[in-house]
């Protein structure tokens, strides 16, 4: 078919544009290696360009990561600084909350909004120049309303910081409250009240959820109020703008670019008044993390002396003692009494007398609120905290296993600093911990689990019974051989004759009991008969004192109703 001559012509016109490309390329062949090369250039501008986003990104997540490092480090580190007393007024649940949530949060946004503020400050300054450099007058009419902004910005900041304070502590509130309930879940589920739990936390998330609402409200107010502002500063320069060109005092040209900066520097207020008011928020969550960090603990500071014998003697004189959370209630009143060295002896008196209180006393769990301890002559806080508690092993009321092995928990008290990986080491260790099985009569049951001493214990010990982790408690006790021994019903949950086993082997033994001093808190009494010199404490005060004989001699006497009263219950059972 023949061509149309409009295609004929078409034709003819892209074999000229082609001729005249080919001559142009003709006449551009000397450029051809700097065009090259700056091809090449472009191209690694632009791998560059996104080479370094990634890198910055990068460098900023793990600026992120160090900084939650170091804030939760510092953290823990003062929470175990201080005094038992700070762990009794407040909940775990909100020293977790700070530990975890919150200093994330700081992190995070400090680290998130360094960048930007650095670069929003860079930008202003730049953008503030050339507007300045355009027209000074208008400058100044745009920066009318700059103050105003910084002070809106402001309030808000510190309304924002109040308002996040209180949702960190509801949230922490909230935490405190699921960690309870979990760790009580037994309890709670004997007494179906899973609803209960269930809308006390959901009370303090609604509470939290509230007070964000009031927290994104006043976000809205105030962005709302800087576009209104940056749009009214936007009028008072173009109105200024026309006048100042109708005067011929700026050019057209000169003015559609200042316009241009004047966008660009609202934009750039926007921005710092969003990293402000981010700051803000992580410095209202921030704040009862820095109180921790700076807290110091109130207890009398641990002494340097680690002398070379520890015989084990113990004195109170006048010794009064108030607890932190209850200091209107006195637990000890001028608590006066002697402990020779290798002595087994017995606290006894009714529930909440105070037995337990003098143990505490000397772990040191608390500093006496009046009066002196003291051991083998000196005053207790004189001694190194370390070496005090490598002669002085307690096993309490509740004893508490770690999420463990039965090897790993009772090997926890031995203070080893040489290689544990090393063969001899290792076998040292693992005698060394069935004898302290052995000695706290548990050797038996864990040999009958079907991993023996690697089985798991569970969290605070759960998968075992009160019994099992008694003796456990005992054996990791008793391991690093402590020169003074504290009991506090550490056996309560035995049957009678294990308990008897366990007390003959390492209480009335007379080989050991020359090595070390023993202190019992007990209930059944005739557990202690034995014992040196039994404590009667009543009240919070030292009634009686002497053997199990004297005591009884005395008709009267608070210990001896206690055994008439243990022995009509033995008789009616």
């Amino acid at each position: 078919m023949g061509r149309s001559k409009k295609q004929e012509k078409d034709l003819k016109i892209k074999r000229k544009q082609r001729r005249v490309l080919k001559r142009l390329f003709r006449y551009s062949r000397p450029d051809w290696l700097l065009i090259t090369f700056g091809t090449i250039l472009l191209l690694g501008a632009a791998l560059c360009k996104g080479f370094l986003g990634g890198f910055r990104i990068g460098i900023f997540s793990v600026c992120v990561s160090r900084l939650n490092i170091r804030l939760r480090t510092k953290l823990f580190k003062s929470y175990l600084r201080q005094e038992i007393g700070f762990f009794d007024t407040n909940e775990s649940g909100k020293l977790l909350s700070r530990l975890n949530h919150d200093t994330q949060i700081m992190s995070s946004t400090v680290a998130n909004n360094i960048p930007q503020c650095i670069g929003a400050f860079v930008k202003f300054v730049g953008t503030f120049i050339m507007m300045i450099k355009l027209s000074f007058h208008l400058t100044i009419a745009c920066l009318i309303g700059a103050p105003l902004i910084l002070i809106v910005t402001r309030i808000s900041g510190n309304a924002h910081g109040r308002i996040s304070e209180k949702v960190q502590d509801l949230s922490a509130d909230a935490s405190e409250i699921a960690e309870e309930t979990i760790q009580t879940i037994r309890t709670v589920r004997s007494f179906g009240n899973e609803d209960g739990e269930l809308k006390r936390f959901a009370g303090i998330l609604k509470q939290a959820y509230k007070a964000s609402l009031v927290q994104a409200a006043l976000s809205a107010a105030q962005k709302w109020f800087v576009e209104l502002a940056q749009l009214g500063m936007s009028v008072v320069m173009l109105s200024y703008g026309a006048h100042l060109v109708r005067n011929n005092r700026i050019a057209g040209p000169d003015l559609l670019a200042f316009v241009i900066y004047q966008l660009t520097l609202g934009s750039i207020l926007t921005d710092i008044s969003q990293i402000y008011t981010a700051l803000m928020t992580a410095a209202g969550a921030s704040q009862s993390v820095f109180d921790y960090l700076d807290r110091k603990s109130t207890q009398r500071p641990n002494g340097t002396l680690q002398p070379a014998e520890f015989r084990g003697e113990i004195e109170f004189n006048d010794v009064s003692l108030f607890y932190p959370a209850r200091p209107d209630e006195i637990a000890l009143q001028n608590v006066t009494f002697k402990i020779e060295q290798g002595q087994t002896c017995a606290f006894v008196g009714p529930s909440g007398s105070g037995k337990s209180s003098c143990i505490n006393l000397l772990e040191r769990f608390y500093d006496p609120s009046s009066g002196t301890i003291l051991i083998d002559g000196r005053e207790i806080h004189d001694y190194d905290h370390k070496y005090l508690h490598q002669k002085i092993a307690m096993v309490g009321q509740e004893p508490i296993l770690f999420n463990r092995t039965i090897k790993e928990n009772i090997a926890y008290a031995i203070d080893d600093d040489g290689d544990d990986d090393d063969d001899d080491t290792s076998i040292r260790h693992e005698t060394t911990i069935m004898q302290a099985a052995e000695q706290a009569n548990a050797h038996g049951f864990v040999t009958d689990f079907v991993n023996g001493y690697n089985t798991i214990c569970g969290q605070r010990g759960g998968h075992l019974s009160g019994g099992q982790k008694q003796r456990i408690s005992i054996a990791r006790a008793i391991i690093r051989q402590p020169t003074i021994l504290l009991l506090d019903e550490a056996t309560s949950a035995l049957d009678p004759v294990n308990e008897r086993l366990i007390h003959d082997a390492l209480f009335y033994n007379k080989e050991r009991q020359e090595q070390r001093t023993v202190l019992i808190s007990a209930h059944r009494l005739s557990t202690i008969e034995r014992c040196d010199k039994i404590f009667v404490i009543h009240k919070g005060q030292l009634i009686e004192q002497g053997t199990h004989e004297e005591l009884m001699d005395n008709g009267n006497g608070l210990y001896r109703e206690l055994v008439r009263r243990q022995n009509m219950d033995i008789d009616c059972n």
